[in-house]
């Protein structure tokens, strides 16, 4: 059956794309660029707090944050380029790289810390390192709850 050309004004009024937006929000994309956003402001923030401690200390802990948080950016921007069942193994080739990129850029990153930061405090870089890769770990246990909270909700499931 037809549309008939008096039926397209109450058509566009009702806008379809929105509803499903709502109803599909699980489908979506994670926001998984929260968590990298999350890993730099910690560093920042860690390494202003041993700012006091000396200029050593400050530049060891901010390479330390830097050597997990640019990793971790490049492994978000690589692995989450693709989406839906169609690109599956786009998807798949694309976690890979991502991975590899990571650990190659981790490695990279704390040799050259290890070879220019002289002298280097280790409890500083390696404490920025733990303690900016435990973001990683924590935050998606509180953006976890936001998805529990759309499908539950009853306004944005109909």
């Amino acid at each position: 059956m037809a549309m008939q050309s008096n039926d397209w004004p109450g058509f566009a009024k009702y806008n379809y794309a929105r509803a499903n937006e709502y109803r599909h929000k699980w489908l979506q994309r994670p926001p998984v660029h929260r968590v990298v956003v999350a890993q730099f402001l910690v560093c920042a923030l860690l390494a202003l707090a041993l700012l006091p401690f000396g200029f050593n200390v400050f530049l060891s802990s901010v390479s330390g944050g830097l050597c997990c948080a640019l990793p971790n950016a490049y492994f978000v921007w690589r692995a989450f380029r693709f989406c839906g069942a169609r690109q599956a193994r786009q998807i798949v080739s694309s976690f890979y790289q991502g991975a590899a990129g990571k650990m190659l850029l981790t490695v990279a990153s704390f040799v050259l810390v290890f070879l220019l930061v002289k002298p280097a405090a280790p409890l500083a870089l390696f404490g920025s390192f733990i303690v900016v890769q435990a973001i990683s770990w924590f935050v998606p246990l509180l953006l976890a709850d936001e998805g529990a909270r759309v499908k539950r909700d009853p306004k944005l499931t109909t």
